[in-house]
């Protein structure tokens, strides 16, 4: 993975060069979603998932990334943005390729319109939950119900969450929240204490990391992305309680693919 770079913001005054902005524009090879997604990727291919839902799926680029995935044979998409879902869905359709060299396992991959902070007992039993720039998002009674709903109900044998790490803000030209929709960007310390918070709660462990590395001489302020990795203690899927196994459907739904391709 490449390092970032700065590029100078330079132009030509009075016949002179002459740095006209002290900024420095920062560009990551290759783009940072892309190191995002390739970090849910790399995930996928160690350890196999058979169930994998996208909370916050938005464009579904992730989710067209995983479906080529073998080992995956249930693939959800939640997010609460119904128009992007349907002008987005088209991208989850099969292609030839997929019906000349059939899969070994059939691939359901189902979309929602929903909260993530809603219980919807359909994402029950899961195998990884990937939340991609998502919970800057949450305005702060949706972040206080997430852990709940998606590590209490939902508990999922891996969690992955990837937010913006604050600290590496200055190094950009505004050092303003870096998206209008934004409700908070937290520093490495406050997004640690918290996911560690999460994970002793729900009997998780948590790994940190992250993409997106800085410039050379700002190694000091880490990943541009920061990442947790929760792992259910025992490695295993928990056992819905009588309370979770009644059919609770709160989504609604936007359409489903069933691939005919076993």
């Amino acid at each position: 993975m490449e390092m970032a770079e700065n590029i100078p913001c330079n132009s030509v005054v009075g016949g002179n060069f002459k740095e006209v902005c002290p900024e420095k524009v920062i560009r990551f090879k290759p783009p940072l979603y892309k190191q995002r997604y390739q970090f849910v990727r790399d995930l996928v291919d160690r350890h196999e998932p058979k169930k994998v839902a996208d909370l916050g799926c938005g464009d579904a680029k992730l989710l067209k990334l995983l479906k080529i995935y073998p080992c995956i044979q249930l693939l959800v998409g939640v997010d609460i943005n119904e128009e992007k879902l349907h002008s987005n869905g088209h991208r989850l359709s099969p292609y030839l390729g997929e019906f000349v060299k059939p899969r070994d396992l059939d691939l359901t991959v189902t979309l929602y319109h929903g909260s993530v902070v809603e219980r919807d007992s359909r994402l029950l039993g899961f195998d990884l939950i990937t939340c991609i720039e998502l919970i800057e998002h949450l305005d702060s009674d949706d972040l206080a119900r997430f852990p709940d709903v998606v590590f209490g109900y939902l508990s999922p044998a891996m969690v992955v969450i990837s937010t913006p790490n604050a600290e590496f803000n200055p190094l950009f030209p505004t050092v303003t929240l870096r998206d209008a929709d934004h409700k908070f960007e937290w520093s490495r310390m406050e997004f640690q204490t918290w996911a560690l918070h999460v994970a002793n709660c729900y009997n998780y462990r948590v790994e940190f990391t992250g993409v997106g590395t800085p410039p050379a001489g700002s190694e000091h302020v880490g990943y541009c992305t920061q990442i947790g990795v929760f792992t259910k203690n025992g490695g295993k899927l928990s056992k819905p309680s009588v309370s979770q196994q009644c059919d609770q459907h709160v989504y609604k739904p936007g359409f489903t693919l069933y691939p005919q391709l076993a």
